[in-house]
């Protein structure tokens, strides 16, 4: 798994960063969960605004079978961030609930195919 984490218009801070790490640390727990898919990529860009006090941050998670993205702003960084990956795990979520239902389908179909309905004895 890589991560990447983008410091623009703003200086490095080692505390934001542990922060970040320990807050994405929770998206790669909850992706591990779902069939062994670990995210190869997780990418935040951090943008600091001088001229108004809106903060930016983005993040992208790229798996196997998915590539999302999302973003927030905010007068604190942190809360940005928190807010952020924050959605990142709802949407992780809804992906796992459409893996976990399209797999049910599938199953439940070749269920359905093989019971006695279907059949070529009669």
């Amino acid at each position: 798994m890589n991560r990447k984490i983008t410091f623009q218009s703003m200086d490095h801070s080692i505390p934001m960063e542990q922060h970040i790490n320990a807050k994405l640390d929770k998206i790669t727990e909850l992706l591990k969960n779902v069939e062994n898919i670990t995210p190869y990529y997780q990418e935040i860009f951090l943008k600091a605004n001088k001229q108004h006090s809106h903060h930016k941050a983005e993040l992208n998670v790229k798996t196997p079978r998915f590539d999302l993205h999302t973003h927030d702003e905010s007068p604190d960084m942190y809360i940005a961030i928190d807010k952020t990956i924050d959605k990142m795990i709802e949407l992780i979520k809804k992906e796992k609930s459409k893996l976990k239902d399209k797999t049910q389908k599938v199953e439940n179909d070749k269920a359905e195919f093989a019971s006695d309905k279907y059949s070529l004895e009669d």
